[in-house]
């Protein structure tokens, strides 16, 4: 996938994701369309069959003129005209392409100043438009500029650049970025609701992406077209847009209980690793994706994120991504054979410790070297990206021999590294943040002394 290029700046450093075929479509471009979604191992860590019925073609909507705004797209950086950024989120243009379904009109929208004129169009119903517009991030109206301090990403830092056997990609340049750094903030330019793709055939379904992608600002629909998935094939053709959201959509869930398939026009340019530098959280208020580095990366090295749960053997994560067309060639799965076959190995044993202390058996009698050997095999396997997993486990189990001391530690570390990552009503956060405070009244405290007085 294109991507962007770090240079010139020093940046500090810090998920993920599981292939989520969307149910009735094919695996092959140009009718694929599967969706990224982080996911771990537990619900603390983690927050559709056949197709429906045949669609029904609505009559064509009034569409608003258009004029376009030509914004210019530069390294994640938009600019407009400055009469754009007073329009409000009640300026939706609806566009002329409707398909029903019971009494559901699956309909374009678009709203050209969101994101200082990137512009943002999706496929959804008018009610699905109408919750949208009154979430938290509509109101405040902070979805239509980005503060200066969260930009995408400074001027000058990031341009595309080939990457052998995967066409464009991200690559630091300039200085080294040190972990935890935030490295790109982006917000959705195209999405969909998932909904549209059980109740609408392809060939309506692609009507309407096409039509939403073609609305966005000319930029805009520009940086869309040029992302992975549509090769070979004609922008005008009915097919490139849906194959485009095949390898670019990451399923989002906005406010409580809005969710959609969405692209974003710079974090989607970044490729697969299974031992990814980069992780990313969306913030399903702001409705912004921001990326952090998680391990030390250097000039000329490309930045990389996980499309697949990366703590399953090499086979089933290559089965995983054959999702996306493409078999991995990143340095945890091209070892030679008995580094692959002994990092296998580590990994079935990270899989077996990790399952072993969450049935919280009282009888295991050496939790606390399991857990510390689970944080040693999240690190040499390249996990940082989910190592906050491993030390919520250590943290429990120290304190469950009331060893409070060892226990805050990793407690400390898990939500570290676990913030950057997630948001703060995830179970996990409120258990450490528990144990922190008070570790002798957390419900883990001496849990592993039980029987032992």
């Amino acid at each position: 996938m294109p991507g962007w290029v770090l240079m010139n700046r020093t940046l500090k450093s810090y998920s993920h994701m599981s292939p989520s075929p969307i149910p009735g479509f094919s695996a092959n471009p140009p009718t694929a369309c599967f969706c990224r979604d982080i996911q771990a191992s537990l619900s603390l860590f983690v927050w559709s069959a056949s197709l429906g019925p045949p669609s029904q073609t609505c009559p064509p909507a009034e569409i608003a003129e258009h004029t376009s705004t030509s914004p210019t797209h530069q390294f994640g950086q938009f600019t407009t005209d400055p009469n754009l950024m007073g329009k409000t989120w009640s300026s939706w243009r609806k566009g002329s392409v409707c398909h029903r379904v019971g009494i559901n009109d699956y309909c374009v929208y678009m709203q050209s100043s969101f994101n200082k004129g990137q512009g943002i169009s999706l496929v959804a119903t008018s009610s699905t438009i109408d919750s949208l517009s009154k979430t938290r991030g509509f109101v405040n109206r902070l979805l239509i500029t980005l503060d200066d301090s969260i930009a995408p990403v400074a001027p000058g830092i990031l341009q595309t650049r080939p990457i052998k056997d995967k066409g464009l990609g991200v690559v630091a340049a300039g200085n080294t970025i040190k972990s935890n750094t935030k490295v790109m903030v982006d917000m959705p330019a195209l999405m969909i609701d998932p909904r549209a793709f059980t109740d609408l055939s392809q060939e309506l379904l692609s009507d309407l992406v096409t039509e939403a992608a073609d609305m966005l600002p000319t930029a805009s629909g520009d940086a869309f077209y040029d992302l992975s998935g549509g090769e070979g094939l004609p922008r005008d053709s009915q097919g490139r847009a849906l194959a485009i959201i095949g390898k670019n959509a990451f399923r989002t869930k906005i406010g409580e209980q809005l969710e959609f398939h969405t692209v974003f026009l710079n974090v989607s340019r970044v490729n697969h690793a299974c031992s990814p530098n980069v992780a990313y959280y969306f913030d399903p208020i702001t409705m912004r994706k921001s990326l952090y580095a998680v391990q030390t990366i250097y000039p000329g090295e490309e930045l990389t994120i996980g499309y697949v749960d990366l703590t399953q053997p090499s086979q089933t994560r290559q089965s995983s991504l054959s999702y996306w067309n493409f078999t991995c060639s990143c340095s945890r799965c091209t070892q030679p054979s008995r580094r692959l076959r002994e990092s296998d190995d580590r990994t079935a044993q990270l899989l077996g410790i990790r399952n072993k202390l969450d049935q919280y058996d009282i009888s295991l009698r050496d939790g606390q070297a399991m857990a510390e050997l689970l944080i040693a095999l999240y690190e040499i396997e390249g996990l940082e990206a989910r190592i906050h997993e491993a030390y919520y486990r250590a943290a429990i189990e120290f304190n469950g021999v009331e060893n409070r001391w060892k226990a805050t530690k990793f407690a400390r570390l898990c939500l570290d590294r676990g913030l950057l990552l997630k948001d703060e009503t995830r179970p996990f956060v409120v258990q450490m943040r528990s144990l922190v405070e008070h570790p002798e009244g957390h419900w883990s405290w001496g849990f592993r002394l039980v029987g032992e007085q």
